[in-house]
C-alpha cells in the first residue's frame, strides 16, 4: 500500500508540472501583459488626471497618454527590427491605434467646459497621432498603400476634429442641432468608410508589405486594423452622445442616443463585405454581408425608451426624415438589395421581394411590430410587378399569377369603398391583366406561351359574357356611356380573331366566334324583348317556327342536299338517298 502511495505521489508531480507548463507556454505565446499593461497605465492616469478641472491636469494627462503611446510605438519597432516577434508587434500596434482613439475620448468633457483648451488638445492629439503613425509604419518596414492609408487617417481625423466642429453647439442647453450633429458621426464615418472601396475592388495583393519579412496574411494585414477602428466607431457614438449631450438638469442623465444611430455606419460595413466577398468569391462573406440589413431592421425596431429626451429626438427625427428609423432602414435595405441584384449576387432578388413585401405593412410611421399598417398600395404593386416578371422571365405559372393577384389586390387596396370609381377602376385593371397575358402569350412560343394565351382567352371571355348578360338585362353601366357594351362585343371579339388566326391558336379563334355569337344574340334579344309584351305567344310561335326549321335542315340532309355538322358521311356527296331497289321473286312474277 505504501508503495502505491508513493506511486501516486511521484505520478501526481509531472501532472501538476505539466499544466504549469502549459500554463506558461500560453502566456508566453499570447502574452497579454501588454494589454493588461495598456489598460493599468490608462486607468491610473485617469484616476490621477480625469477630473481635469484645471488646465495643469489635461495637459498631465494628455502628456501621459502622448507618452505611453510613442513606447508602445517605440516597442512595436524594436521587436521588428531586433527580435522579429511579429505576433507581439501585431498587438502593440493595435493597441497604439486604440490608444489614439481612447486619447480623443478623453477630451470630450474638457471641450465642454473648456471649448479653447479642448481644441487645442484634439487637434495636438490628430498631429500626435498622424506623425506616430508615420514613425511606426516605417520603423517597422510595413506598407500601407495608399488606398488604406487614405481612409485610415480620414478616420483619425473623424475621431478628432468631428467633437472640435460641435464646438459652436455646446454652448447653450439642448437644441435640435446639438441631437443631429451627434446623430450625424455615424454617417460621417460610413462614407468615410466607403473610402475603402477602391482598395478592396484592386484585390488582396494590393499593397501587401513584399519586403518587410511580415508573416500575416490577407485580412489579418491590414483589415485587423480597420476592424479595431469599426468597433471604435460603434463605440464612440454613445460615448460621444453620454459626453457632449448635457440637459440642464436632470438626475438620471437621459440620453438621446438610440441603437437606430449605428444603422447608417453598418449599411456602410454591409457594403464593404459585400464587395470583399464579390471580389474575393467568397460565398460566406457574401451571406453576412446580405444577412447585415435583416440584423440592422430588428435594431431599427427594438430598444425604444420612453424617456422625454429621446422620444423628442425621434419625433424630430421622424418629421425631417419623412419616416421611422425601421421605415427607412427598410427602405436602405431595398436599395441595397437592389445593388447587389445589379452586381448579380445570389439570393439578391429574393432579398429584395421580401424587403417590398415588409414595406407593404410597414409605413412611414411604423415604430415598431406593434404599429403595423394594412397592406400599402405602392409597396405591394412593385412586389407584385417583381413576382410577375420573374414569372415571365422564368415560365413559371405559380410566380406569374401569385404576382398578377399582388397587383390586383395593390390596385383596389387604394379605391375608397362605395364610390363608383372603384368599379371603373376594377374594369381597367382587369382589362390591362388580360392584354397583358395576351401579350405575354404572343411572345412565347412554346408550351409556357400557349398557356397563358388560353389564360388571357379565358378571362376575355369571361369579360365579354357578363357585357353580354348585362345587355340582355339592361343594367345600366355608370359611369360609362350607354353605347361602350355594343362597341365592346365586337371589338374584343375581332381582337380575339385577329390574335388567333395570327397565332395559330385555335381556342382564341373559337373565342372571337363565340363573342360575336354573344354580341349577336344580345342584339337579337333586345329587339325581341319589348315583342314579347305585345304578343304573349310569341314565345310558343318562335319555338314551332324555329322547329320546323330544324325539322326541315334534317330532311335535306337525308336527302344528301346539305351536310350537318354532327353528320359524318363515308364520301363526298353522300347521303341516306333513297335505298336500292327491291329484288322481285321470278317464280312469284
Amino acid at each position: 500500500m505504501a508503495t502505491g502511495l508513493a506511486g501516486s505521489d511521484r505520478a501526481g508531480v509531472p501532472a501538476a508540472g505539466v499544466r504549469s507548463r502549459t500554463l506558461l507556454q500560453w502566456l508566453s505565446c499570447n502574452n497579454p501583459f501588454y494589454v493588461l499593461s495598456a489598460l493599468l497605465v490608462c486607468l491610473g492616469l485617469w484616476v490621477s488626471f480625469g477630473g481635469q478641472a484645471q488646465a495643469a491636469q489635461t495637459w498631465a494627462l494628455m502628456g501621459g497618454l502622448s507618452g505611453y503611446t510613442l513606447l508602445l510605438a517605440i516597442t512595436a519597432c524594436l521587436l521588428v527590427r531586433w527580435l522579429g516577434v511579429w505576433d507581439d508587434v501585431r498587438t502593440v500596434m493595435l493597441l497604439t491605434v486604440l490608444m489614439f482613439l481612447a486619447t480623443s475620448v478623453t477630451f470630450d468633457e474638457v471641450l465642454a467646459e473648456a471649448p479653447s483648451r479642448g481644441v487645442a488638445c484634439y487637434l495636438g492629439g490628430l498631429a500626435f497621432a498622424a506623425v506616430v503613425s508615420e514613425g511606426m509604419l516605417r520603423g517597422t518596414r510595413l506598407v500601407l498603400a495608399r488606398a488604406f492609408r487614405i481612409p485610415y487617417y480620414l478616420l483619425l481625423a473623424l475621431f478628432y476634429v468631428y467633437p472640435t466642429a460641435m464646438t459652436p453647439l455646446l454652448e447653450g442647453p439642448r437644441t435640435e442641432a446639438l441631437s443631429w450633429a451627434l446623430f450625424g458621426f455615424s454617417p460621417a464615418a460610413g462614407l468615410v468608410a466607403l473610402t475603402l472601396i477602391p482598395a478592396i475592388r484592386r484585390g488582396r495583393e494590393y499593397g501587401r508589405p513584399k519586403s518587410s519579412g511580415c508573416p500575416w496574411r490577407w485580412a489579418w494585414y491590414p483589415w485587423t486594423l480597420f476592424g479595431v477602428l469599426g468597433f471604435a466607431v460603434l463605440a464612440r457614438v454613445p460615448l460621444l452622445c453620454w459626453s457632449m449631450d448635457h440637459p440642464e438638469s436632470a438626475a438620471a442623465e437621459p440620453l438621446v442616443f438610440g441603437a437606430y444611430f449605428l444603422i447608417p455606419f453598418l449599411f456602410a460595413v454591409a457594403i464593404l463585405l459585400l464587395e470583399i466577398g464579390l471580389v474575393e468569391r467568397h460565398r460566406g462573406v457574401i451571406v453576412v454581408s446580405l444577412g447585415v440589413p435583416v440584423a440592422l431592421a430588428v435594431l431599427a425596431a427594438a430598444g425604444h425608451r420612453d424617456e422625454p429626451v429621446y422620444r423628442l429626438f425621434l419625433s424630430q427625427f421622424e418629421g425631417r426624415l419623412g419616416g421611422t428609423p425601421l421605415y427607412l432602414t427598410l427602405l436602405l435595405s431595398l436599395l441595397f438589395y437592389a445593388y447587389a441584384w445589379a452586381r448579380r449576387v445570389p439570393g439578391a432578388r429574393q432579398l429584395l421581394w421580401y424587403t417590398l413585401l415588409a414595406l407593404t405593412f410597414v409605413g412611414p410611421g411604423t415604430l415598431d411590430l406593434d404599429d403595423l399598417t394594412t397592406p400599402r398600395p405602392v409597396p405591394l404593386s412593385l412586389a407584385g410587378g417583381m413576382l410577375f416578371a420573374t414569372g415571365l422571365a422564368t415560365r413559371s405559372p405559380g410566380r406569374f399569377f401569385a404576382g398578377a393577384c399582388g397587383m390586383a389586390i395593390a390596385w383596389l387596396a387604394d379605391v375608397p369603398a362605395r364610390e363608383p370609381v372603384s368599379d371603373l377602376r376594377f374594369v381597367i385593371f382587369f382589362h390591362a391583366l388580360t392584354l397583358a397575358l395576351l401579350a405575354a402569350g404572343a411572345a412565347y412560343g412554346d408550351a409556357f406561351g400557349r398557356w397563358i394565351r388560353t389564360a388571357g382567352t379565358a378571362l376575355a371571355l369571361l369579360a365579354c359574357l357578363t357585357t353580354t348578360g348585362i345587355l340582355a338585362a339592361g343594367f345600366p353601366l355608370d359611369p360609362l356611356p350607354a353605347w361602350t357594351p355594343w362597341a365592346y362585343l365586337p371589338a374584343m371579339g375581332g381582337l380575339l380573331l385577329a390574335y388567333g388566326r395570327a397565332l395559330g391558336h385555335r381556342p382564341s379563334t373559337r373565342g372571337g366566334q363565340a363573342v360575336l355569337a354573344c354580341w349577336g344574340l344580345a342584339a337579337a334579344w333586345r329587339g325581341y324583348a319589348p315583342l314579347r309584351g305585345r304578343v304573349k305567344g310569341l314565345d310558343y310561335l318562335l319555338l314551332g317556327m324555329s322547329s320546323f326549321v330544324l325539322a326541315w335542315l334534317m330532311s335535306l340532309a337525308k336527302g344528301g342536299v346539305i351536310r350537318l355538322p354532327w353528320h359524318h358521311d363515308e364520301g363526298p356527296g353522300a347521303g341516306p338517298g333513297p335505298g336500292p331497289a327491291p329484288v322481285l321473286d321470278e317464280a312469284a312474277g
